[in-house]
This record gives structure tokens, sequence and C-alpha cells, in this order.
């Protein structure tokens, strides 16, 4: 970076910085913009992982409830 811009003026900084930056984030924007058209493809990507947290905590839960003195089901 300071080879390329040091001593330059902030302007010429400033206008690579925007290049790198709709770059870098214009996919980010397009790949939101996808998922924002299918729904039913987000609810089950949250389907999913409730269901495999579900698993992990399971566990602990259960353990917790043990502890505690709680019934489980």
């Amino acid at each position: 970076m300071l080879r390329e811009f040091g001593g330059a003026q902030f302007s010429a900084f400033k206008s690579a910085l925007v290049d790198v930056s709709v770059a870098k984030l214009g996919p980010i924007g397009a790949e939101m913009k996808r998922l924002v058209q299918d729904p039913a493809y987000i609810d089950s990507v949250l389907a999913d992982g409730s269901d495999r947290a579900r698993v992990i905590a399971s566990k602990t839960i259960n353990a917790v409830k043990d502890i505690l003195g709680f019934i489980r089901h």
C-alpha cells in the first residue's frame, strides 16, 4: 500500500479502495439478492441448522436436566 499510494493524493487511494470494495462485495450482494428470491431454500437451510444444533445440544441439555433433577421426556 505504501509503495503504491505513499505520497500520493488520498483521492487515488480512495478510488482504488472503491474498486476493490465493489469487486469483493458485489458478489455478496448478488448472492443475497438470489437468496431473498428463494425463501423455501432459506427455510430449508434454517431447518437443517436447527436439526443439527438440536442433536449437538441434546447431550448437554440432558446432562443439565439430570443435574437439576428435571424429568426428561
